[in-house]
């Protein structure tokens, strides 16, 4: 009796990772998309329902822009899930941003809002999916159990600063992110966590309307030091070091000469 419960739960187990793999949460890992068509680009796979995906024709130039810009290589083709409802883009991730990129296989989400903001134009589809791309590099070049402890705020400064975003939909230029962090505002860098941790007071308590758009920025603009710093060269051996496996603030006080708080008190000095 104790073994045919015993062996009961354990499928009533399988069936429920099963379906979420498929269908659910765990989605984003699965080793197969099910449920969508697909169209294949010789860079990257576009999964879709029922979106018109002419308007990602660009995709293989994009995904050979952000290679160089990082100087890193897709281990293999990018995939792009294009969900036609926000409901199951909310299902697979259980994100709300208009994009979302997750570890291992580095799959992109695109939602239905962000679809229909890009045909509105209240968005640059171009520069999201940059961005976004830029994560995916990342992921697909660092072990699952590095991406949990990777430094947030450096993969968004990275992402946002290497595809052109400030300035852009909204995002803060620098001029306007500089004249903010010169009145007071600062979302302090080791604040935003990592994939595994929480947000830390200065990010969840600043009072800014647009704070996450002034986060990105002010994080691309560290980003944008750093490699005014090392040189492009320098930063992205940096860059390369810095996903494989080493720890982060160890590797920075390595290459920069100091460490990681004491740039950022100098930092906003320079800033401030």
């Amino acid at each position: 009796m104790k073994r045919k419960i015993f062996l009961t739960a354990i499928l009533v187990i399988v069936v429920i990772l099963v379906y979420q793999l498929l269908y659910g949460r765990l989605f984003p890992f699965s080793p197969i998309v099910s449920g969508f068509k697909k169209h294949h680009h010789q860079r990257a796979t576009i999964y879709y329902q029922s979106a018109d995906i002419s308007r990602f024709g660009f995709i293989d130039s994009l995904v050979q822009e952000v290679e160089q810009s990082h100087l890193l290589n897709f281990r293999r083709k990018v995939e792009i899930i294009v969900c036609d409802s926000d409901r199951k883009y909310r299902r697979y991730t259980g994100a709300t941003a208009r994009f979302i990129t997750t570890p291992v296989y580095g799959r992109i989400f695109v939602s239905d809002r962000a679809v229909n903001d890009h045909e509105n134009q209240k968005i640059h589809l171009e520069t999201y999916l940059k961005h976004e791309l830029s994560h995916s590099l990342l992921y697909q070049n660092m072990s699952i159990f590095h991406s949990l402890k990777y430094p947030g705020w450096f993969m968004e400064g990275l992402a946002t600063y290497s595809a052109g975003q400030m300035g852009v939909d909204g995002y803060l230029n620098a001029e306007e992110t500089i004249a903010k962090i010169k009145e007071g505002y600062f979302a302090e860098p080791k604040d935003w966590g990592t994939i595994t941790s929480s947000k830390g007071k200065s990010v969840k308590e600043c009072p800014l309307e647009n704070k996450f758009h002034f986060f990105y920025s002010e994080y691309a603009l560290i980003v944008q030091d750093l490699v005014q710093i090392q040189g492009e060269e320098g930063f992205k051996k940096f860059l390369w070091r810095s996903v494989q496996d080493k720890d982060f603030y160890q590797l920075f006080r390595e290459t920069f000469q100091m460490d990681f708080d004491s740039y950022i008190k100098n930092f906003k000095l320079r800033a401030g």
